[in-house]
């Protein structure tokens, strides 16, 4: 059975679609959105700039990286590691789940912070969000079929594998594990993001898909 997805180039268009969402809801819960795709497709970004623009519609956004739940390198980047075992062990989803983003959907309030258990450089992130209407979620694998009834509405970031791998080498002055990524991205880094879309189907669990337009493909901020 072909279904078909609602398809975006621009953040316009899903900010639109997230404002309409939010003026229709019943409730007084925060709604939860995942903003997923690859690694390197260039997630969080797309999710800056439609925060930006709900923000200036007066709704209060949190978001929320999927990269400040990471396990530390030395367990993401095990040696021994496969590409099931980086995918299924890579991120702390569920403490994520448990003390962020439930109280989030429930409440819309929490108090709560995370450490980055990096031994060089251990790094705290955190959350103080006394109200919001909307969640922003953006990270790989967050379209597993486990997770999805958690979610209000869903968007897979679409891109190759080849420009994946360039917009991770440009983060890796910004980003110390960006090496570690660009490094094992063949090896590792890709194989683990083929494993997730031939095991969770996350392009037909979706609810859209975003496909950039050219001119934001040269633009060397879109990381």
């Amino acid at each position: 059975m072909l279904i078909l997805k609602t398809v975006f180039n621009n953040a316009a268009q899903i900010k639109s679609v997230l404002r309409d969402l939010h003026t229709q809801k019943c409730s007084s819960k925060a709604q939860i959105v995942a903003i997923s795709g690859i690694e390197g497709a260039g997630k969080r970004v797309l999710t800056e700039k439609i925060a930006e623009a709900l923000r200036l519609e007066g709704i209060a956004v949190t978001i929320v990286h999927t990269e400040d739940w990471k396990t530390s390198e030395s367990t993401r980047f095990n040696v021994m590691n496969s590409p099931e075992e980086y995918y299924l062990h890579a991120y702390r989803f569920s403490e994520m789940i448990e003390k962020l983003i439930l109280p989030l959907k429930l409440f819309g309030h929490v108090k709560t912070s995370v450490t980055l258990d990096n031994v060089m450089q251990p790094t705290t992130v955190t959350y103080d969000v006394e109200k919001t209407d909307i969640v922003l979620i953006e990270g790989v694998y967050l379209l597993q079929e486990a997770y999805l009834d958690l979610y209000d509405y869903t968007c897979w970031v679409q891109s190759d594998y080849d420009a994946a791998y360039l917009r991770l080498s440009k983060q890796t002055h910004l980003d110390p594990s960006a090496k570690s990524l660009l490094h094992l991205f063949e090896g590792l880094i890709k194989p683990a993001g083929q494993y997730h879309i031939y095991s969770d189907d996350p392009q037909g669990n979706t609810d859209s898909i975003y496909i950039e337009q050219e001119n934001e493909k040269n633009d060397p901020n879109t990381t």
